[in-house]
């Protein structure tokens, strides 16, 4: 059990648990290989919810594009601290129409216009009109964490939203990157985990009213307290749906590879890597 897990209900703290029929987004996030798909099956069992699946990790330059809005000391100066967009509409098309006022910066838009645009673009991807809408809309990723911002991104524009983070050990995620032709070789691999799950821990631990850890291993044992204390946390209805989903798709690899096996030297490696972020997420 990692020690992070998500923490029992505090009544005292009800900003941790939305009120029933809350609308927010779930973004689920992790390392590759490490059980974010069953994790997303399971959360699409909710009938309220839509998960959708990995998309290249294309918000990476939003983010970057997003924040540059926001810290570029020129942006700032003239377009941000202008607030043009409080300004009649026809000022602003009379400056950039008039040759004889300067208007190399002139822009309609402000803060917020940037904030709702940006939420306008990720929600057409996320949560299309022409597709159903659901209470809550998201999708699972493998590869953020890494050198980007994107869940700080998300935060700011969503600070509704949720974030689970699913963890798995070094290891096995190893062995299955390899089994699953994914592999970057054995230390790249563990050192790809380290600073992925790095930065998700540090995330949770400055966000844990918005964001929970969900260990693959807790996931699918038998008596799964994490699933059910994940699904409270959500506001969602645990059932035998859920249950049935991971009965049904724990790893059986009939038909498909299995895990690598290790050496004993290359298990080594990655525990000795991995060893300070291991311990902090309760593996031994």
């Amino acid at each position: 059990m990692t020690q992070v897990k998500q923490q029992p209900k505090d009544e005292s703290r009800e900003d941790y648990y939305p009120p029933t029929g809350t609308k927010f987004p779930i973004y689920l996030l992790g390392t590759g290989r490490c059980g974010s798909t069953l994790l997303q099956k399971i959360l699409n069992s909710v009938d309220n919810a839509m998960i959708y699946g990995e998309h290249g990790g294309f918000l990476k330059q939003i983010a970057a594009a997003y924040f540059l809005n926001f810290e570029d000391k020129m942006i700032e100066k003239y377009i941000m601290s202008q607030n043009v967009a409080g300004k009649e509409i026809m000022s602003v098309l009379e400056t950039l129409k008039n040759p004889q006022l300067w208007s190399a910066w002139t822009n309609w838009y402000n803060r917020e216009t940037v904030r709702n645009n940006f939420r306008d673009f990720i929600e057409s991807f996320f949560n299309p009109i022409f597709l159903e809408q659901k209470m809550h809309w998201g999708f699972k990723e493998i590869r953020y964490g890494l050198d980007d911002r994107v869940p700080e991104m998300l935060a700011d524009l969503y600070p509704d939203g949720r974030f689970v983070f699913i963890v798995r050990h070094p290891v096995d995620v190893v062995a299955s990157k390899i089994s699953a032709r994914a592999s970057d070789g054995i230390e790249a691999d563990a050192h790809t985990w380290v600073a992925q799950n790095t930065y998700f821990l540090d995330f949770f631990r400055s966000n844990r009213e918005r964001s929970s850890i969900v260990c693959y291993e807790e996931l699918i044992s038998n008596n799964s307290q994490q699933l059910s204390q994940l699904f409270d946390w959500l506001g969602f209805s645990l059932s035998d749906r859920q249950k049935n989903i991971i009965e049904t798709t724990k790893p059986r690899y009939r038909g498909r590879p299995q895990p690598a096996k290790l050496t004993r030297d290359e298990v080594k490696s990655i525990h000795k890597i991995t060893q300070e972020i291991r311990k902090e997420l309760g593996y031994s």
